[in-house]
């Protein structure tokens, strides 16, 4: 039997495969996973081309489960870690994968229409 945590890492895992997929599907040559972002104090799940730097927050649907912008812990995580990033880095470009939608005027869907606005987020993708 696979515990809750090892199931939702496995999940995540997947997710970040089909976003890495995305990515090269946009054109995208020199990708780097998992990088650390010194002074911010957090690591990003991609830097495409040294410009375009990614968060994925997804995994897969299931029972009592919440993927992607469903959960608003992920979402205030992905938000947080573009303006540490972006108070170092404001000419890059952040983008957040999410695996699912949030719920319309919700708590989630409201923080990534301000994160969007202010400029912590330049681009929210949906892979689902």
């Amino acid at each position: 039997m696979i515990n809750f945590q090892a199931e939702s890492k496995l999940s995540g895992d997947e997710f970040e495969s089909k976003v890495e997929a995305d990515l090269i599907s946009r054109g995208f040559t020199n990708i780097e996973k998992n990088v650390c972002i010194q002074l911010a104090g957090c690591e990003i799940d991609f830097i495409a081309d040294g410009y375009e730097y990614c968060e994925c927050k997804g995994g897969n649907p299931g029972h009592k489960k919440r993927p992607g912008a469903l959960r608003t812990d992920n979402v205030k995580k992905a938000i947080a870690s573009g303006a540490l990033i972006k108070y170092y880095n404001p000419h890059i470009n952040y983008v957040i994968y999410f695996s699912a939608k949030p719920k319309l005027n919700s708590y989630s869907d409201r923080s990534l229409k301000t994160a969007v606005i202010s400029g912590i987020v330049d681009e929210i993708r949906y892979l689902e």
